[in-house]
């Protein structure tokens, strides 16, 4: 009779040698007092070992891989292109940076017991690395820190609101003690954010300033420039809050390396129609402004693709994006946002002539 190729003779003999075996190294501990600190390594390293495999078991058995993946899918749309991707989770028993710093979009974590902690970590891990995934290294600490920390906080929130004391004591608060001064940044995005400002077009011109900056000497004066675009977006929010007929410079940001505008549609009313639009889409295109954004609100989702269709058609944007808002510039839920561009060649032409 054989037992996976072993003899039942065979396999008595191997059990006897590993009894032996222990035997020894038993009553080598006890007679050397020396090998004392051995024992406790080898008993603790035991120990570990099985408590970890036995927290990864739990872990995987609560699917907190798909859940984190569902949690981040409603924002596929709303971040820019190739920002949200299904991740996979490998469950380890220590965090390591350089783990975390790894183009793919493998989450690292280490099991714990309270699985709501779990989740928690593996939402917050995901955006640590979804966020600026191009432009990483260049985004300073600060606002790249905030970002992280303002989609984690609205996802957990959105589909996980029980969890939301458990990330605001072990990662808002953390992060606030480490650096006061990241309140800032935090504010201003939880603004923003309630009036469709972060994720459409906050995080789209840092990513682009960011990747136009790379390798000039205008990437040492980055956090500067996106603070700019922050309180620009900040006095926007603040003038359309308390009268839409606000001063025309405010709808325009226009930088050394960059330039956006804001349209707003609106209700559209007896006076207004999609030619209005059109007509001010053509005067940026006149100005050189590099980027559009045509923003208006969900119930009015049929007349804004209208007018995103007539500025495609009778400008000379280019339609670069179109998606669906978290919430619109009036704060409320829903919306949808077009970002045109201005072809290169017309912004060539406008070099070309400052060179001569």
């Amino acid at each position: 009779m054989k037992l996976f190729g072993y003899t039942l003779t065979e396999i008595l003999a191997f059990i006897g040698a590993l009894t032996i075996l222990f035997s020894f190294i038993k009553l080598l501990f006890e007679l050397i007092p020396h090998f004392g600190w051995l024992k406790t390594s080898v008993y603790k390293s035991l120990a570990t070992k099985i408590k970890h495999r036995n927290l990864e078991k739990r872990a995987i058995a609560s699917n907190i891989e798909n859940v984190v993946n569902e949690s981040v899918s409603h924002l596929q749309g709303e971040l820019p292109l190739g920002w949200v991707s299904k991740a996979r989770i490998e469950w380890v028993k220590e965090e390591k940076q350089e783990d975390l710093d790894e183009d793919q979009l493998i989450l690292r974590i280490r099991p714990i017991e309270d699985q709501d902690r779990n989740l928690i970590n593996g939402i917050y891990y995901y955006f640590v690395k979804a966020v600026f995934p191009k432009v990483r290294q260049i985004i300073p600490m600060q606002p790249k820190k905030a970002a992280i920390l303002q989609l984690s906080k609205r996802t957990v929130t959105k589909y996980h609101p029980y969890s939301i004391g458990l990330f605001e004591d072990h990662y808002l608060e953390p992060a606030i003690q480490k650096d006061g001064n990241i309140v800032h940044y935090l504010d201003n995005y939880e603004t923003m954010d309630n009036y469709g400002f972060f994720t459409s077009v906050y995080l789209r011109e840092a990513t682009e300033v960011a990747d136009k900056v790379r390798f000039t000497e205008q990437r040492m004066e980055i956090a500067a420039e996106l603070d700019g675009i922050m309180a620009h977006i900040a006095t926007f929010i603040k003038g359309i809050k308390k009268n839409p007929d606000i001063p025309d410079e405010l709808w325009v940001r226009k930088a050394e390396t960059y330039s956006y505008a804001f349209l707003l549609v609106a209700r559209p009313v007896f006076r207004r129609k999609v030619n209005t639009y059109v007509s001010k889409a053509n005067k940026h295109i006149s100005n050189r402004i590099e980027k559009l954004y045509v923003i208006g609100a969900d119930k009015e989702k049929s007349f804004v693709r209208k007018v995103v269709s007539a500025i495609t058609r009778w400008t000379a944007y280019d339609l670069s994006e179109e998606f669906e808002l978290y919430k619109d510039y009036r704060g409320e839920p829903g919306g949808v946002c077009a970002m045109f561009q201005i072809p290169s060649h017309l912004l060539q032409r406008k070099e070309k002539k400052i060179e001569d």
